[in-house]
């Protein structure tokens, strides 16, 4: 007897699923440690009526230091969020941009689409409950129980895009910065896009960072929209946003991956120190850059060490020794004791470069004042103050 398209499906079903499940046991029978990304919170919100869970992402090394951070707030729900994850860390690792907090928002009941103004109350509703569940549930949950300084990122794709930069319109004192991937500003028959005039309430917007995306091939109606909002974008003055629109290859939910990674390059602009000016041990350039970026990124309560991270200048600087530059590895070492002067690591660092230079009586002096400075408290401190020692011993200093 032929077998039913249904019959066929559960067939495949079933063999995938004794596929899936002889994986899973053969994986669990290899020793090992999971890989955890983010943190699954309870949270019950009074303004929405309904318990939640809200995922977060807390940078490495967050728990050993006591920086501040900005904070992601990513609008695409809990399993797009591994891309907002991945590209963070991926940036952030090559000083790109800052590490940050990501908060995974949950899937909101009362959706990312606001009611038509001819229906509205005076109440907040949809969207607009969403936005309020944001400022006065979530945020001041945020920031009460993490350290951040006062740079937040929105981002949404799809109707979330919309979200995002309704918010932006009407709401910008919120955020910082908003992505918005593939506006859905067709929803509602164009409702949104006809009523952009109103939508768009305030224009003053300084300070602000927008960026928004379309997929070169998404559905038609997608880009009839989206060109119509990038041309209505392009007659207005809107003061103090800082504003691009990127067309990218892709569709729809292609965006995703694409829309974090470059709006994050386009908001930090600036951030990174160039490699070469690091490679060059340009001290005095790179000085300049760094007074330079702190001052623009100091109002939102970045600190210096965030943008040139200590141990960075410590990578280039090991960089130079293996090329074995040693005076210019001297140099880099020596501005990141100046940046870092309680630094035990720094110290040990600059003693290396000045022992391999062949100045053994400079790399004593730092080898001992890197001791001197070594509480030895963490695994980390225990493995510098080991190395220090052995160092010191290899040099000829008896203990």
């Amino acid at each position: 007897m032929k077998k039913s398209n249904f019959s066929r499906l559960m067939c495949v079903f079933s063999l995938a699923l004794l596929s899936l499940l002889s994986g899973v046991e053969a994986f669990s029978q290899i020793e090992g440690e999971d890989v955890v990304v983010a943190r699954s919170i309870p949270f019950s919100s009074k303004l929405l009526n309904r318990n939640m869970n809200v995922q977060i992402r807390l940078p490495d090394g967050y728990g050993a230091s006591d920086a501040t951070y900005p904070v992601l707030y990513d609008m695409n729900g809990p399993f797009r969020i591994t891309f907002s994850y991945g590209t963070i860390e991926l940036l952030a690792r090559s000083a790109d941009i800052p590490d940050m907090i990501v908060v995974a928002v949950p899937p909101l009941p009362n959706g990312y689409v606001h009611a038509p103004y001819e229906n509205r109350g005076d109440d907040p509703a949809t969207a607009d409950l969403s936005i309020a569940f944001l400022k006065e549930e979530l945020i001041p949950f945020i920031e009460k129980n993490y350290r951040t300084n006062s740079f937040r990122i929105l981002y949404g794709h799809s109707v979330g895009g919309l979200f995002t930069m309704y918010t932006l319109f009407n709401y910008p004192q919120l955020f910082t910065a908003y992505i918005a991937g593939s506006p859905w500003f067709q929803t509602n028959d164009q409702y949104w896009l006809k009523h952009i005039e109103q939508m768009a309430a305030k224009k003053n917007l300084d300070g602000k960072f927008l960026f928004m995306t379309v997929g070169k091939e998404e559905a038609p109606l997608t880009i009839e929209t989206y060109k119509e909002l990038e041309q209505w974008m392009n007659s207005q003055t809107f003061k103090g946003l800082t504003w691009r629109s990127a067309w990218v290859d892709g569709d729809h939910g292609s965006m995703v991956g694409r829309n974090i990674y470059d709006g994050l390059i386009f908001i930090f602009k600036g951030w990174k120190i160039p490699n070469p000016l690091l490679l060059d041990a340009d001290v005095e350039a790179i000085d300049n850059q760094l007074k330079k970026s702190a001052a623009k990124w100091k109002k939102h309560g970045f600190e210096m060490s965030a943008i040139m991270p200590e141990q960075r200048l410590n990578a280039f600087g090991y960089a130079l020794i293996n090329r074995e530059e040693y005076d210019k590895a001297v140099k880099l070492f020596q501005y990141n004791v100046k940046l870092n002067p309680h630094s035990f690591n720094a110290l040990d660092s600059l003693a290396e470069a000045y022992a391999r230079k062949g100045d053994t009586e400079t790399a004593i002096k730092y080898y001992r004042m890197a001791i001197d400075l070594n509480p030895g408290d963490t695994d980390y401190a225990k493995r510098v103050l080991q190395n220090s020692k052995t160092k010191l011993r290899e040099l000829g200093v008896k203990e």
